[in-house]
């Protein structure tokens, strides 16, 4: 019961307001709608569209008649190439040889002449100092065959060589180091076999001479010789070999691994260097 006031008045309110809206509605409907109208522009776009059907067929014709004016052309030129084709082609004719005209001689180029060369003072070359080189031992004669050589048991070859049985009166002494065993003045401080009263140390047999030893039998010592006794000592054929005699001052520092020596016999036994042939140094063969 409450509500029903609140809907009569809800009722006549709304129907004021269409009463309110209802002239203003059909105006409106009157008049038409408010917004542009595009028909005219619809229809000049069906005009153009018109227009451009109708002369649809002249563009045709156009491209028709450019297409016949093409092939006419291209049938011109065939006919023109046939008949070039068919016409004859005349020989060539050159003109003889007393009306061609003859190439003009090209003038050589004279070559300028070289001027001459000034000559040179050539320079003096300097003298050089001389080495101060002792005069090499004079040859030794050829020595005789090992097989000359005296029997000796090993026995008297020890005894020998315990008493030092090389050292005769002005032989070599005893030195503690290699280097001083280079002589200053070896043609004076050698000494033979000779000198020293003969040779007492030990024999090789023959048949391992032949083999190890010998003129065609050079090798190189490879190592510096070692001091036994107060000498040189070196090691070859299973045999040593005792200095015994200075090495020339003439040699050089390693001539025991440089050059190239040998063993031979004559009344004893000596060490030849091949690069200074005729100097011959004693040796002694140590057990």
């Amino acid at each position: 019961m409450v509500f029903r006031p609140i809907i009569r008045q809800s009722s006549l309110l709304l129907i004021l307001g269409m009463g309110l809206q209802a002239p203003a509605l059909e105006k409106a409907r009157l008049e038409g709608p408010s917004w542009p109208d595009t028909r005219s522009g619809d229809l000049e776009r069906m005009e153009d569209q018109r227009e451009n059907r109708q002369g649809r067929p002249e563009r045709r014709e156009a491209k028709q008649e450019r297409r016949e004016d093409r092939q006419e052309r291209r049938e011109d030129r065939q006919e023109k190439r046939e008949d070039r084709r068919e016409q004859p082609r005349e020989p060539r004719r050159e003109p003889p040889m007393s009306t061609r005209p003859q190439p003009t001689p090209r003038a050589q180029p004279q070559p300028m002449p070289r001027p001459q060369s000034i000559p040179r003072s050539q320079p003096q070359p300097m003298p050089r100092p001389q080495p101060n080189v002792q005069p090499r031992a004079s040859v030794q004669p050829r020595p005789i065959p090992h097989t000359a050589a005296p029997s000796r048991t090993r026995e008297q070859a020890r005894t020998w060589e315990r008493s030092h049985g090389w050292r005769a009166e002005g032989a070599w002494a005893a030195h503690p180091t290699w280097q001083q065993h280079r002589a200053r003045s070896w043609e004076s401080e050698h000494r033979t076999w000779a000198h020293r009263g003969g040779y007492g140390g030990y024999i090789i047999p023959e048949p391992q001479f032949r083999v190890h030893f010998g003129p065609e039998r050079w090798f190189r010592i490879r190592t510096r010789p070692m001091i036994h006794m107060g000498y040189p000592r070196f090691r070859y054929g299973n045999y040593w070999f005792l200095i015994v005699d200075p090495w020339p001052e003439f040699w050089s520092e390693t001539w025991y691994a440089d050059d190239e020596v040998y063993v031979d016999y004559n009344d004893g036994y000596y060490l030849h260097n091949r690069r200074h042939p005729g100097v011959s140094i004693a040796i002694s063969v140590s057990l």
